[in-house]
Parts: structure tokens; C-alpha cells; sequence
């Protein structure tokens, strides 16, 4: 999986900084966090900082996710009747039919 690393810091009493902005834009991008490590930082007057790690899945990834719930529908399909569980996949599969 690809990943990327931020330095995060916030300002005193937790106030909105540029790289907060940064991380938001990443998070709503697709990315996720994987891991946060504080970096230390002062009082509640300082502010503080955090190291994020950020990773996304791959193309291939998602596709082999695609194709393992294909398989799955195609297996439900062959013992006669599609149960499918999940109400976002059974929208999905009735609007195929």
C-alpha cells in the first residue's frame, strides 16, 4: 500500500493549522490513517505535534476485493436462489436483474 507521512501540528488549545488542513484534504481524498505517533509539544499554550502515517490501497487491491465479492454472488446464484445479506450489495444485485 502506498503511504505518505505528516508532520501534524496544532496550535495552542488545539487551533487549526495549515497541516491539520493538509490531513483533512488527504482524509477526505481517500486516504486513512494508519498510524499516529505524538511528537511531543508543550502545554496547552505550545500546542502540539504528531507524526501520521496515511496509506490508500491500491488499484489491485480494490480489485481483488471486486472480484472476491463477484465470487461470492456467483456462488450464492448456484445453490439455486441469491441471498445476499448485505442491503447495499442486495440493492446492488436487484437492480441488475
Amino acid at each position: 500500500m502506498p503511504q505518505k507521512a505528516l508532520v501534524v501540528i496544532a496550535g495552542p488549545t488545539g487551533a487549526p493549522t495549515a497541516s491539520l488542513d493538509r490531513l483533512d484534504e488527504h482524509l477526505r481524498a481517500g486516504w486513512r490513517v494508519a498510524q499516529a505517533t505524538p511528537m511531543g509539544g508543550g502545554g496547552a499554550t505550545d500546542g502540539f505535534a504528531s507524526l501520521v502515517v496515511l496509506e490508500r490501497a491500491t488499484e489491485t487491491e480494490a480489485e481483488a476485493l471486486i472480484e472476491q465479492i463477484e465470487e461470492e454472488l456467483d456462488e450464492t446464484a448456484g445453490d439455486g436462489g441469491l441471498d445476499v445479506q448485505d442491503p447495499l450489495l442486495r440493492r446492488i444485485v436487484e437492480e441488475d436483474e
